[in-house]
């Protein structure tokens, strides 16, 4: 059951009347109700072609936590991923700003006519604001909701405010949000984990032909890589698979990894992420860092 906030039924029917292709770009802080208005959006366009695009690698709904992903619907269609490496945007937004442009790009391909964008809940301060610039900036949104508690969003949306083409939509946070503790959002993510690699198994991967990207160790010596998270991606560099890093023997010459069953043949590159998994552990301890 969702609980609609004020104006959320204008924005839906502004979408299904357009003649043009529309692009949503919703923006807000953490618990601001984003992904919730997402989904209504989404639910309520259900007659038209319409894509979805998760850029929320933390609280991820369509992939698993680290990756941002695209789901087309009607129909049925497998989402597309693009593995950032991390749970936030900090010290990734390169990663970030460019999986959320090829993720629009596809939802373009398949034919969607509304694409809602669920973006990262990066608002505050000076770094959060020009992040947030960028992105909408790069992915060139008809319309931007901005959901407030204040006026915290008022000096990105000026930027904005006066560019031809693009409609902003302000609305307050709805009391029904309910605001999660840190806790409870890394609990979300261990769960997420542990269902994706529910049935996997140890898989060896020869490296040779294939590129490297992102968090790359020392081939000729690579220490400390067990328990790091990767992605196996295909020749356009979406996800073909996630895995955990078992063994990367001397030489870089092969990778064992845990992952879902895929078909090695389909990878083209592997993405070093930034965080090490542990499946194992405590509840509240399963992500770190690593050395």
């Amino acid at each position: 059951m969702i609980s609609i906030g004020e104006g959320w039924e204008d924005l839906a029917a502004a979408l299904r009347g357009s003649d043009a292709g529309e692009r949503v770009y919703v923006v807000g802080s953490t618990d601001s109700g984003k992904t919730t208005l997402c989904r209504y959006l989404v639910d309520t366009a259900a007659q038209t072609r319409t894509a979805y695009v998760d850029c929320d690698t933390g609280q991820s709904r369509i992939g698993p936590p680290t990756t941002e992903g695209m789901a087309a619907y009607p129909g049925p269609s497998d989402p597309y991923l693009r593995f950032v490496g991390s749970t936030s945007p900090g010290g990734h937004f390169v990663q970030t700003i460019t999986g959320a442009k090829r993720l629009v790009e596809k939802a373009d391909e398949c034919g969607a006519r509304v694409t809602v964008i669920d973006s990262p809940g990066l608002v505050s301060g000076g770094v959060g604001i020009e992040f947030q610039f960028q992105m909408i900036d790069l992915l060139r949104p008809t319309r931007i909701v901005a959901l407030q508690r204040g006026r915290e969003l008022e000096r990105l949306l000026a930027n904005f405010s006066r560019r031809p083409g693009v409609a902003v939509h302000r609305m307050a946070v709805s009391p029904a949000v309910v605001v999660r503790p840190a806790a409870a959002r890394r609990r979300y993510r261990e769960e997420r984990f542990l269902s994706y690699f529910a049935d996997a198994n140890v898989q060896e991967i020869p490296l040779r032909g294939l590129g490297l990207q992102g968090r790359v160790p020392d081939m000729r010596n690579p220490r400390g890589v067990a328990g790091r998270l990767v992605s196996l991606n295909d020749p356009e560099n979406f996800v073909v698979a996630l895995g955990i890093v078992e063994d990367l023997h001397p030489g870089g010459r092969r990778l064992e990894v845990f992952a879902p069953p895929f078909d090695p043949a389909a990878a083209a590159s592997v993405r070093f992420g930034s965080i090490y998994l542990d499946l194992g552990a405590v509840p509240g301890s399963m992500e770190s860092f690593g050395p």
